[in-house]
């Protein structure tokens, strides 16, 4: 599928100015920190609105003669139809469940199915999605010290967590 710059500059700004903002909801700064958890949202968003106003004006200058839109082959293979619908189920799983069952839980099935799809190689895949999740909750968690949800875990915090 090609979407024209056109179409995708103005989104991908849009969605870094929806970022800038946000990062000004996050908490100030602690007392002798020079930054808060608002600095990577507004560095991502910042880059965001460049790569953005880059894409439409690339878009504009080649505008002539393009469709904005073109679906290629791939719109009429059921495989490639359910690739796309599983990884946005994952992320919708994701959203609707990441605080109820937690993090590790919400985010190792979020992992692991689109890798099922993907591969078919199901002990790779658990393997993989394991990996990235102690990955993740240590970087995030444990090292950035950004607060994931526990959800049924929340009893064995202390057993997951080491500070």
């Amino acid at each position: 599928m090609k979407v024209s710059d056109v179409i995708l500059g103005p989104i991908v700004l849009a969605i870094g100015l929806m970022a800038l903002y946000a990062s000004t909801l996050q908490p100030k700064p602690f007392f002798g920190s020079a930054y808060g958890g608002g600095l990577f949202p507004s560095i991502i968003g910042i880059a965001l609105i460049c790569g953005g106003a880059l894409l439409t004006l690339s878009g504009w200058r080649e505008r002539a003669g393009a469709r904005l839109v073109d679906f290629g082959s791939w719109i009429s293979s059921p495989r490639h139809i359910a690739n796309v619908l599983v990884v946005l189920g994952a992320l919708l799983f994701y959203i609707l469940t990441s605080n109820g069952l937690g993090f590790i839980i919400s985010g190792f099935i979020t992992v692991l199915a689109p890798l099922l799809q993907f591969t078919r190689a199901p002990v790779a895949s658990l393997v993989v999605a394991v990996i990235t999740i102690v990955v993740v909750k240590i970087g995030f968690q444990d090292i950035l010290l950004v607060p994931l949800p526990w959800g049924l875990l929340e009893p064995y915090v202390g057993v997951l967590t080491w500070r």
